[in-house]
């Protein structure tokens, strides 16, 4: 069990609730319980803990009543959870995974690149973002509005709150951005039960990023590690990275030379430490085990997970996040593959997502199905009787199991600390979801200096090497620093953490027949072109016909 502190184990004790979403994605939050305004006074600090929680729990769980609660009606609660509806469209739309389990509604044609405005998987994301955003516009109008009786000495604290909140938002924004492209609006100036307005894409941009720079200025030039779970200024200048690095494909103008600015700040903050003095934690497959609590801010080793997502497989239990990746990513059923529960640590197998042939081919396997790559160290290949291909769509033996979170607690080397590991009997995940890692601040600082020219060469195939070095693979020469080996890098290295579509969007890659894989375009062995719109996601139909928007271009 992982030791919260005391304001973000508030989230099993929120008194807030979420309406349904459906008809109005900024629905103010309600108080479940009727508390009185007199209650707020006896305790100003307590409940705005407690609100301020319900911003965070947001994109930690479904809702508030355990792993089958949600705070957005309908469809299934652990689909809607925030990282795993985040992860289904981020992911199982590219090259990387395949999903195996097509009675779900809306997953096959997510998985084979069937993109429609009727797709109810598609829904539930997008409604879980403006959910998430609704909450913390909620938060900082309660704070403005005095509701929480604070005395002076809160009042700092209160703005420290929500600069976190905004930071919370500007993520959900980021991804709203990203996938949506001309998407709703608002923030704590629109009236609470306001339908968001439709802004463009660049419109969406600029506010957004304009917001994460004032933030990022008020927390001032150092950076303050923030307690466990909590964003602070790094988190803030990581997703900013995130937006410059895709500035080109948001707003039609680049942003390489702030991308690698901002990279800069952030890799000189961590550098001195961990493996070669880059700040990376010295084992990659540690950085996903049980105990990875403690490569997030103010732990005990080196802080490679800037921004993380708190899991407990005791006392936040869903059923997305780093529990979704296990049990989606497992079988211990599928007949002819040696797959059990010690291969993740997590008693929960689904059967229902494995690699794509053209992900898994991105490494290099011997005959006996073993790389030398040690991100693929605990993958299931050959060796336990999967096969890279996938001829079939629906058979979990069809492809490589790329297992990378795990319910295991690691040493700084990679070694098991059975000590620390959590019983073999959780079917519930401890390993915390990283949102944003060091790695990929190196990869994009690198990516700003090949692609966009901004920084300098050698700076830049050093970052890329810290990264191979770890992983137990040949340095780079500067003839290999090309924008293609780059997107294939950022694959081995982020695969899972829900930047591959954006990433294959911005190299030309993901619509169109640039690049294909198997089943893109429903179409099995090597894939088909899909219509050039696809790069972004159509607004959901729901949305559409509630709040009367305009559709995105090819839907």
């Amino acid at each position: 069990m992982k030791s919260f502190n005391k304001l973000f184990i508030a989230l099993g004790l929120s008194t807030m609730a979420l309406v349904s979403c459906t008809d109005d994605l900024d629905n103010p939050v309600i108080d479940a319980n009727d508390t009185t305004p007199e209650a707020f006074a006896q305790d100003p600090k307590g409940y705005m803990d407690r609100v301020l929680a319900e911003c965070y729990q947001g994109l930690a769980t479904s809702g508030y009543g355990g792993p089958g609660n949600s705070i957005i009606s309908g469809g299934d609660a652990g689909a809607n959870s925030f990282t795993r509806a985040i992860f289904v469209c981020n992911e199982l739309t590219t090259d990387e995974f395949a999903w195996k389990q097509f009675g779900d509604a809306g997953q096959y044609e997510l998985a084979t690149m069937q993109l429609a405005a009727d797709n109810g998987v598609m829904y539930t994301t997008y409604s879980r973002i403006y959910t998430c955003i609704a909450l913390c516009n909620e938060f900082i109008r309660t704070v403005d509005a005095g509701k929480f009786y604070l005395t002076e000495d809160l009042i700092p604290i209160s703005e420290e709150y929500k600069r976190q909140v905004k930071v919370l938002r500007g993520l959900c924004y980021f991804y709203a951005i990203d996938m949506f492209g001309n998407a709703g609006y608002s923030d704590e100036t629109f009236a609470a039960g306001t339908a968001p307005a439709q802004w463009t894409r660049v419109d969406l941009y600029n506010k957004v990023v304009g917001d994460l720079e004032a933030i990022s200025a008020e927390w001032g030039d150092s950076y303050v590690e923030p307690s466990y779970g909590y964003v602070g200024k790094e988190c803030c200048d990581a997703l900013l990275a995130k937006f410059y690095l895709n500035a080109e494909v948001y707003t039609g103008t680049p942003a390489y030379d702030k991308c690698w600015n901002i990279c800069q700040k952030i890799i000189n903050h961590h550098k001195g430490d961990g493996f070669n003095g880059s700040g990376l934690a010295q084992s990659y497959k540690a950085v996903f085990g049980a105990n990875n609590d403690e490569y997030m801010a103010q732990g005990s080793r080196v802080n490679e997970i800037i921004w993380g997502i708190p899991q407990d497989g005791d006392n936040l239990q869903n059923y997305g996040g780093t529990t979704f990746y296990m049990a989606a990513g497992s079988s211990t059923s599928t007949p002819g593959v040696n797959m059990t529960n010690a291969s993740t640590g997590l008693n929960a197998s689904w059967t229902c997502m494995n690699a794509r042939q053209q992900f898994s081919e991105k490494f290099s396997w011997n005959a006996n199905g073993v790389s030398d790559d040690l991100r693929a160290e605990l993958w299931i290949t050959s060796k336990d009787g999967a096969k890279i291909t996938n001829e079939s769509i629906t058979n979990f033996a069809d492809g490589y199991v790329p297992v990378k979170y795990t319910n295991y607690a690691y040493d700084e080397e990679g070694n098991i600390d059975d000590e620390l590991c959590p019983p073999a009997s959780n079917a519930f995940a401890d390993a915390d979801w990283a949102v944003i890692r060091l790695a990929e601040i190196y990869l994009s600082a690198a990516e700003a200096n090949v692609v966009g020219g901004a920084g300098n060469q050698a700076d830049a195939l050093t970052y890329v090497n810290y990264i191979r070095e770890r992983a137990g693979v040949d340095a780079w020469s500067v003839a290999q620093l090309t924008p293609d080996n780059l997107l294939d890098e950022r694959c081995r290295e982020l695969y899972g953490e829900n930047v591959r579509r954006t990433d294959l969007v911005r190299h030309g890659k993901y619509a169109g027949s640039a690049y294909n894989w198997n089943w893109k375009g429903n179409v099995g062995n090597g894939g088909t072109g899909t219509p050039e719109h696809m790069n972004l996601f159509p607004i959901p139909a729901t949305v559409i016909s509630f709040q009367g928007y305009k559709q995105n271009p090819g839907y």
